[in-house]
């Protein structure tokens, strides 16, 4: 039985026990001298349970995660490359990560108005979200609270053109066009935004410098994408090389791997792909 909320098991007993309470208060004056100061202590129980469920239910959803829906684990199977290619210990770490980290963010899908993600959608944006973050234990970015994806190119208050992806640190938030995102994920002549962004989210997370000195010409040749391809597909006039480069570690592995070994290393100092199991047969 996979459960959902502890905490509410946990306030199953303190909720019968206020329940009694109450009911013997009112039905007897010798049972509320005795005992009517004890409704004050559960209703703090109750109420702090409750203010506190989101933590208390993620802190046992960390030790007992709650698998993925079906429908999920056979898109990853069929679609996600990076998750065929794990051992079946390692498909089990990525399926518990996704399970914690979609519990640990607010998705939404902007339309006219904003409303809540859809599993489909939300599952293929967190498969990124922890295939770039596979080589690390800190996978949960907890400076972006909000993943934002929209259906097309998009505006926002800071850049006011239109752009396929946007990361923003102060406000915690990590914006898509999820339309990008499938043209990137299927197609190995298109960037995909959604790595460019996790890139980016994740290196300010951990603290990474620029990687210096890095010869675009030889991104170009890797990938077979040419830069002014990823300046219009990002929708900027100009990008960081580290993220380009890092877009390539996780998309273009053995490419990468076999033309630039000095960059890869540099990568995978960062990443730690080549240490997974079903990498370092490759």
């Amino acid at each position: 039985m996979q459960i959902h909320s502890i905490t509410r098991f946990i306030a199953a007993p303190f909720l019968l026990a206020i329940g009694y309470v109450l009911y013997q208060v009112g039905g007897s004056y010798e049972f509320r001298d005795a005992y009517g100061w004890m409704v004050f202590p559960l209703l703090v129980i109750l109420v702090a349970l409750y203010v506190f469920s989101p933590n208390i239910d993620f802190w046992y959803h960390k030790k007992h995660p709650i698998k993925l829906d079906e429908s999920m684990i056979n898109w990853l199977n069929t679609y996600f490359v990076f998750y065929q290619s794990l051992s079946e210990k390692d498909k089990e770490t990525f399926r518990n990560r996704m399970s914690l980290f979609m519990e640990a963010k607010e998705f939404y899908l902007m339309k006219r108005e904003k409303e809540a993600m859809p599993e489909e959608m939300k599952t293929i944006i967190t498969a990124h979200a922890i295939w770039v973050s596979f080589g690390h234990a800190d996978y949960l970015l907890p400076s972006f609270d909000r993943i934002v994806a929209y259906t097309h190119p998009f505006p926002t208050p800071y850049y006011k053109h239109l752009h396929t992806v946007e990361v923003e640190e102060n406000d915690g938030v990590i914006l898509l066009s999820f339309e990008h995102v499938i043209n990137g994920l299927h197609s190995k002549e298109k960037y995909n935004v959604a790595l460019h962004g996790f890139a980016d989210a994740y290196l300010q997370e951990w603290n990474k410098t620029e990687t210096q000195n890095i010869d675009e010409q030889q991104l170009e040749l890797v990938s077979n994408i040419k830069h002014q391809s990823i300046l219009d597909t990002i929708g900027f006039d100009r990008t960081s090389s580290t993220l380009v480069a890092s877009h390539h570690y996780f998309k273009f592995f053995n490419d990468l791997k076999q033309q630039t070994p000095e960059l890869f290393t540099t990568l995978n100092a960062i990443f730690k792909l080549n240490e997974i199991d079903g990498r370092s047969k490759t």
